[in-house]
C-alpha cells in the first residue's frame, strides 16, 4: 500500500512490530509513541481510518502528539 494511503491502523499495527528484537530502551520509546497515538484515537481527535496525512494534519491542529493525548 501506498504511503498515501496508509491507515493510522495499518501505521500503528506496523510499529508494534517494529518492537521485536529492539533492545529494551527503543521498546519503550516506541511503547509511548504508540501510547500516545492510542490515547489520541481514544479522546477521538484522530480515527484508525485516517490516512496518516490526515491523522497529522489533525494533530498538528491539536497542538502537536502530547497536546492531543493530554487530557
Amino acid at each position: 500500500m501506498s504511503p498515501e494511503g496508509r491507515t493510522l491502523r495499518d501505521y500503528l499495527s506496523e510499529l508494534e512490530k517494529t518492537k521485536a528484537g529492539k533492545d529494551q530502551q527503543v521498546k519503550e520509546g516506541l511503547e509511548i509513541f504508540i501510547g500516545l497515538w492510542k490515547r489520541a484515537l481514544e479522546k477521538g481527535v484522530v480515527a484508525e481510518s485516517d490516512t496518516i496525512d490526515a491523522a497529522l494534519s489533525k494533530i498538528e491542529e491539536a497542538g502537536g502528539l502530547y497536546q492531543a493525548a493530554g487530557d
